[in-house]
């Protein structure tokens, strides 16, 4: 009975250390924090951006960004800038999966023309 609890017991350590190895993100760390600097300051929304549950954040509201990516998607969400990041509950204003890139690979040349779309320098 032991060996059978430990042959399973290593079937799924062996099956997760693969999906671990896998399953990597979207867009690498390097390019988030390119990101993170490049769009540190203060932003305008320059259209109205559904956030979801029948919500809305104006066009001409003063944000600030935060990037995050998994496997097959980057997310920017806003904030507003009178609160500290950690304290911030952000709203996810662009989703971009790998479909959505062209022949579905990541490239920042398009990401950034899509936030030029919604955002302007103050």
């Amino acid at each position: 009975m032991n060996d059978k609890k430990i042959t399973i017991f290593a079937g799924v350590f062996i099956v997760f250390t693969i999906f671990s190895f896998c399953s990597g993100r979207f867009v690498k760390r390097e390019e988030l924090n390119y990101f993170s600097e490049k769009y540190a300051a203060t932003y305008v929304l320059k259209k109205e951006i559904d956030i979801g549950n029948n919500k809305t954040m104006k066009a001409g509201t003063q944000v600030k960004l935060y990037f995050i990516s998994d496997s097959s998607s980057v997310k920017v969400y806003a904030y507003l800038p009178a609160l500290a990041r950690e304290e911030a509950v952000g709203k996810n204003i662009l989703l971009l999966f790998e479909s959505d890139f062209p022949d579905e690979k990541y490239d920042r040349e398009f990401l950034e023309k899509r936030l030029e779309e919604i955002l302007s320098n103050m």
